[in-house]
């Protein structure tokens, strides 16, 4: 019960903490396109930002990349083996706010879709 979208600063390129894993060369730039295809994740998942351990494939995040968010303080680490995107509930829906968005765009969906075919 995810979202279709996800917010995003739109001066993610030029933030404090990517520019840190852009400096670190191949492996820092790459670690800056998971914790994209985190929070993507964990929107469209329903996660409030908890990525598990055994989605980081899926995400694209070797153990490298997972070390590096933790150290310019993207992720945080959450025992056993597990990920939070820091700050994740001030930038995305989460919890009963979700649902509320999910609740609201089927009710105007079912709205609109009555109203086109007259039911």
């Amino acid at each position: 019960m995810g979202l279709p979208w996800a917010r995003t600063d739109t001066n993610l390129p030029i933030h404090d903490k990517i520019l840190d894993l852009i400096g670190m060369g191949p492996k820092g730039k790459g670690a800056a396109f998971v914790y994209v295809s985190s929070y993507l994740y964990a929107a469209d998942n329903g996660t409030d930002g908890l990525i598990k351990k055994a989605v980081l494939p899926f995400i694209h995040c070797s153990p490298h990349e997972a070390k590096l968010l933790v150290s310019v303080g993207l992720w945080e680490a959450e025992p056993p083996g597990n990920y939070r995107i820091k700050n994740y509930g001030t930038k995305q829906a989460v919890g009963f706010a979700q649902q509320a968005l999910h609740e609201a765009r089927s009710a105007a969906g079912k709205k609109g879709a009555d109203s086109r075919w007259g039911e």
